[in-house]
């Protein structure tokens, strides 16, 4: 899923930060670790290649009103659309022939997609910190998150 702000007065750093910080959260999260947590996900196995990637190359709006927001209203609306968007990508599921690595990715990234704090997004908005989401999944769990977006970047193409 990508992720894009619509214009407004929001400084370019401000909104290339927002922007940023959704679109890293997004793929590598959709972003701790459904592994870690022991859990499943009950999306659904057999979506077809059309939903699979109308889900995966979504793009959630923002309210031009996001422009001028507090930090914490940004934040609030960030972990808000990655939220909306895990739900949205869970329903559909992933195709029937996705690879075992790559599926296990895409349950990581909707557990950590969901497991976002708002205190850590605004913080890394106020800090310009653009590689917030990078640490957010790691070790095994970053392997087959970027095996779910590597895969599903080709399949979608």
């Amino acid at each position: 899923m990508r992720v894009s702000g619509q214009g407004g007065a929001m400084t370019k750093t401000k909104n290339l930060l927002t922007r940023r910080l959704c679109a890293v959260a997004v793929p590598a999260l959709l972003a701790v670790s459904l592994t870690a947590c022991g859990g499943g996900s009950d999306a659904p196995d057999d979506a077809s290649k059309e939903d699979f990637c109308k889900a995966y190359q979504a793009e959630p709006e923002f309210d031009d009103a996001l422009n001028d927001a507090s930090p914490e209203e940004q934040a609030k609306a960030i972990k808000d659309a990655v939220t909306k968007l895990a739900d949205d990508f869970e329903k559909v599921g992933t195709p029937k022939d996705i690879p075992d690595d790559a599926r296990e990715g895409f349950e990581i990234s909707l557990e950590s997609a969901r497991d976002l704090d708002t205190g850590d997004i605004q913080k890394a908005i106020e800090d310009k910190n653009g590689d917030f989401f990078d640490n957010l999944v790691t070790g095994d769990d970053q392997k087959k998150t970027k095996a779910f977006d590597d895969w599903a970047s080709d399949y979608c193409g």
